[in-house]
């Protein structure tokens, strides 16, 4: 049984709105998709490597030719020798890497390379007084620190100098001779630093000598002035200060005991208290009995107040009674609020006592021990000066040892040879690194080229970063048929080509999107020049040969695209005479065929173009769809007219023409917001002049991907 599908209510559609599905998580890396970016941006980042490449060329042939010689030295595997106390030598610890490193910046220091400088000629002995001469010393010596490099060789005890020169003679004579030089330097150092430090150690020691006898002899004055044979004469005075610690402790609970007890008291009287409920009058009896005096007369009181006037003697006497009971509650809990404030005086006093019996005991236990903090002190200094002496002595004794029998402590192992080859420039790293520099520029050129395109180049990226429905893309006509003359024209001569093919997928693609027959059909784009009066005159070329009757309307009145296109007469009447009342729709019609007719327009003013958004259109289409199948309008851009969105709203289904890779995404959707809200009426976006070669290396996961694979079935 067949059930009727109820109506959606007037302006809504009962086909839910399209939104795209959310893309996909990829669960794997995308190799083809990484491959096709870098098809995509081949040529671009050859281009980049291959001017890197003639960079370093270039480099490489401008920079002069430098000679490299290589000296060898080596410094001892032990510091200097040292003598014991009785004299017998014995060998130092090996030099730490700090040592070492140390005399790889001796060797590259300014007063080495002055050395050098003088030995070979290089500068005087002595400065020059004139600015010229002491510039000329500057440059020279600066030079042959710049040229000259030293290095230890891994963890040994050698150290690699080199020296770059324009000529292999001139490198090695002056590496040989910075090798000479730091040998020397060595020797003459350790002999005139050994001669210093004997001579200061003689002062010092003397100096080292008296202060620890001067030292010695007052510890020991001071024992026999202070009689500090023993220590053991402070215990009493300790256990003195502990007790009296233990007692200011209790004391001072005791206190802020009490003083709490009366802040609680108070707090009570000053909330509304009577006082009664205070904790010292609660545990009073004479309170006590007070209160039950004050029960019982209050019930006489009661009693007599029920049955007598208030002028009734005994009446007047329990009253008084009962007032002479509350009066004596009151004196007896101001009693016990005095009893806590002076609780709190005794217990301050008790404890200011205390703590002033413990400062007395500290003092006295400060003045008992000042003796032996200064014994404490000259014990300290008497040892500090006899190992400081003794100490100096030991070293005196070293290097008394050592004097005369210095070598240096760094010999030549190898000198420089004069090179044959030049070292630089070195063509190889050169264009090893120009390569390098290549790719990283060419890669990030591309990634960059990549992220700023905001081209749309397949049905993925319309749905995703537009929103909107894709039903379908326009072949660029050169790149699927490069023998048609023009588009009409190879709809007519080839049908079943692709480029038709394009056309029947789009008007399959729109009836499916919109709900309801469509018969008007509106084609606009963001920005001009996107191809859409080519697509409208195809659309409807192509619905023409398929039997159907087709009228398109030029509603440009700027650009007139479709009277240029069709090469129409331009004195033929068109679209703003019908609107005028000039002449009728029949008679504006311009026939391509028996099922293909168009009618053009003129450019307009300003109040002639607000015809298309009024009435006067509107009736002209209605009466336009009992003649015709379809009626394809070809709008002005979306975005430079205002119009177009008022003109759109009156077809039955709106395509939006977007060009392959030229037109910017941003615009597109500042297109799309033109449209009224609910966008009942799009359809979609088509793609136009898509270069179907190249969409292969841009629509992985597109249709056009697989253009390679089903262009033969076109033939």
């Amino acid at each position: 049984m067949n059930r009727a599908l109820p109506l959606a209510p007037p302006g809504t559609s009962i086909v839910p709105a399209y939104a795209p599905s959310p893309p996909a998580i990829p669960d794997r890396i995308d190799l083809r998709g990484s491959l096709m970016f870098f098809q995509r941006r081949l040529w671009l980042m050859a281009a980049v490597i291959v001017l890197a490449l003639i960079g370093g060329v270039v480099l490489t042939l401008m920079q002069p030719k430098m000679y490299r010689a290589t000296a060898l030295v080596s410094l001892n595997a032990t510091e200097d020798r040292t003598a014991t106390d009785n004299g017998d030598p014995v060998e130092g610890p090996p030099p730490s890497s700090a040592y070492v490193d140390t005399q790889v910046q001796i060797i590259t220091s300014r007063a080495i390379a002055e050395e050098v400088a003088v030995k070979l000629g290089m500068i005087p002995a002595q400065a020059g007084s004139s600015p010229e001469q002491r510039q000329q010393r500057r440059s020279t010596l600066d030079r042959l620190q710049r040229n000259l490099k030293a290095q230890r060789m891994g963890e040994t005890f050698a150290l690699d100098i080199s020296y770059e020169a324009p000529s292999g003679e001139q490198a090695a004579k002056i590496v040989n001779e910075f090798a000479r030089a730091f040998t020397q330097w060595q020797l003459h150092s350790r002999v005139g630093r050994n001669k210093e430090t004997i001579a200061l150690l003689q002062k010092r020691l003397e100096e080292l000598r008296g202060q620890a006898h001067a030292d010695t002899e007052a510890l020991q004055n001071y024992r026999i002035r202070n009689n500090l044979l023993s220590t053991s004469g402070s215990s009493l005075t300790e256990q003195e200060i502990s007790s009296y610690n233990q007692a200011v402790t209790q004391a001072r609970a005791q206190a802020a005991e009490d003083q709490a007890r009366l802040n609680t008291a108070r707090a009570q009287l000053r909330g509304g208290s009577a006082g009664d409920d205070v904790g010292e009058a609660l545990n009073s009896g004479v309170i006590g009995s007070l209160r039950a005096r004050e029960a019982q007369v209050g019930g006489q009181v009661a009693n007599l107040e029920a049955n007598y006037g208030p002028n009734y003697p005994a009446l007047k006497q329990a009253k008084n009674e009962l007032a002479e009971i509350n009066r004596q509650i009151e004196a007896e809990i101001n009693r016990v609020i005095s009893n806590l404030q002076a609780k709190v005086r005794v217990s301050g006093q008790r404890l200011a006592s205390l703590n002033g019996s413990l400062s007395q005991a500290r003092g006295k236990l400060a003045s008992n021990n000042a003796a032996m903090v200064g014994l404490d002190e000259l014990i300290r200094k008497a040892d500090a000066s006899q190992g400081l002496y003794e100490s100096y002595l030991n070293r005196y004794k070293t290097l008394v040892a050592q004097e005369g029998s210095q070598r240096p402590n760094a010999r030549v192992l190898s000198f420089a040879e004069p090179p044959v080859l030049p070292f630089k420039p070195n063509l190889i790293l050169n264009l090893v690194l120009a390569f390098a520099i290549g790719v990283a520029a060419a890669l990030g050129l591309a990634f960059l080229a990549e992220t700023l395109f905001s081209g749309i180049t397949t049905a993925a990226e319309v749905e995703e970063r537009l929103g909107v429905r894709y039903i379908g893309s326009i072949p660029l006509l050169k790149s699927v048929d490069r023998k048609a003359r023009n588009p009409l024209s190879a709809l007519s001569e080839n049908p079943k080509s692709a480029f038709a093919e394009a056309f029947r997928a789009i008007r399959t693609s729109v009836e499916q999107a919109v709900p309801g027959k469509v018969e008007i059909i509106a084609i606009t784009s963001a920005l001009p020049k996107e191809g859409k009066t080519t697509m409208s005159a195809c659309l409807a070329r192509s619905m023409a040969m398929q039997g159907k009757h087709v009228l398109m309307i030029d509603c440009d009145l700027r650009r007139r695209g479709l009277a240029r296109y069709m090469a129409a007469n331009p004195d033929h009447p068109g679209l703003l005479e019908v609107l005028q009342g000039d002449t009728s729709w029949d008679d504006a019609l311009i026939q391509v065929d028996n099922n293909f007719h168009f009618i053009t327009t003129r450019n307009a003013d300003e109040s002639e173009a607000e015809l298309l958004t009024g009435e006067q259109f509107d009736l002209l289409l209605q009466q336009l769809r009992n003649h015709y199948d379809y009626i394809v309008l070809d709008l002005p851009p979306m975005l430079p007219v205002a119009a177009t969105r008022i003109i759109a709203g009156k077809a039955d289904a709106t395509v939006m023409a977007v060009r392959w890779r030229k037109t910017p995404d941003h615009a597109v959707k500042a297109a799309l917001h033109q449209l009224p809200h609910d966008r009942h009426s799009l359809a979609g976006v088509v793609l136009t002049q898509v270069d179907m070669r190249k969409q292969s290396r841009f629509g992985y996961g597109d249709a056009g991907y697989y253009y390679q694979s089903y262009k033969q079935y076109y033939l």
